[in-house]
């Protein structure tokens, strides 16, 4: 996996540029109508005086932020006033930062759930971050995780030490369907990404090809066929949207069309991708001679070894 991104900048916090009244400082307004601004038992001194104006305390905001030790600028562009407290600031001591999950934006929240079912490697370039996702896919109990421990730059790689592990023998565990991961930010923004389980080196990671990344919900799935569409219970017309991800032998993903008494109208396959996970998309078109009903959509890779159906996918469909 290659990619360049921005370097990790500082976080700003974002004001129009107006004035702001802040509650960690005190202001009164004396009967002449002069106003007094006191931070931190200090009284401050301001370039243009704070007015009163229709019963509102208006605050030079350069002044407050640079007595709280803030740097002030001005993009005039977007008419913002930029406020860089160092609050959020990104620190690498081994060569990533783990962000919080609550205060991720909601397309990094998207991302994560969109991908957790499938055992892959991703990385996204982000707000001028760079991210990196590992997900396990899904455990039939908890006591299942996954770390990254540190990550290195050897021999013109960027190598994410990882940490894999399950519950131990006669461990308490939940007695729920789990989905480890981990989301890190790397430091290096531009050499190629290489993992390596620390407990088993030989261990080979799955990686996604044909997107960049998981950007939609898997409506349907069976362990190594994921369908992004169509939906379940969608009314079709003329013919059939297929998309989804799969990680199948030679690579082929076969379909059938079937009747609700299971009369096949139509086969064909399409191309995934094989060790990886590889998109695919593919027009399916209905017979003309078809009726209006009920319909299904069967989705399965054949046996290397004697061309039984693996890993099925069935969804409902509705023909208009």
């Amino acid at each position: 996996m290659k990619g360049v991104c921005q370097r990790v900048k500082r976080r700003f916090l974002l004001v129009p540029m107006a004035f702001i009244l802040l509650a960690v400082f005190v202001v009164s307004a004396q009967a002449s109508s002069t106003v007094r601004v006191v931070l931190d038992g200090v009284e401050l001194e301001f370039a243009v005086a704070p007015i009163i104006k229709e019963g509102r305390v208006l605050v030079p905001i350069r002044d407050i932020a640079q007595g709280l030790g803030a740097d002030v600028s001005w993009d005039g562009e977007n008419k913002t006033v930029l406020i860089n407290t160092g609050a959020g600031k990104m620190e690498f001591p081994q060569g990533f930062y783990r962000p919080d999950y609550g205060n991720l934006p909601v397309e990094l929240r998207d991302w994560i759930g969109y991908s957790r079912e499938v055992p892959t490697v991703q990385e996204r370039h982000y707000d001028g971050h760079r991210y990196v996702l590992i997900t396990e896919g899904m455990k039939p109990t908890g006591g299942y995780g996954v770390e990254v421990e540190e990550v290195l730059e050897e021999d013109g790689e960027l190598k994410v030490l990882i940490r894999s592990y399950g519950p131990e023998e006669g461990q308490m565990v939940t007695q729920a369907l789990t989905y480890p991961y981990d989301l890190i930010v790397v430091e290096n923004e531009e050499l190629p990404l290489c993992f390596t389980d620390t407990d088993a080196p030989n261990r080979y990671f799955m990686a996604l090809s044909g997107l960049e990344t998981i950007d939609r919900p898997i409506v349907a799935s069976s362990e190594w066929i994921k369908i992004f569409g169509p939906l379940p219970g969608e009314v079709v017309e003329g013919a059939i949207t297929l998309t989804g991800i799969a990680n199948v032998f030679e690579g082929t993903v076969s379909y059938e069309l079937l009747t609700k008494g299971d009369e096949v109208l139509e086969r064909g396959f399409t191309t995934a991708t094989m060790l990886d996970w590889g998109y695919f998309e593919k027009a399916i078109h209905l017979p003309e001679s078809i009726e209006k009903g009920e319909l299904i959509l069967r989705l399965y890779s054949e046996s290397a070894k004697d061309g039984s159906k693996m890993f099925v996918v069935e969804i409902p469909l509705l023909v208009k």
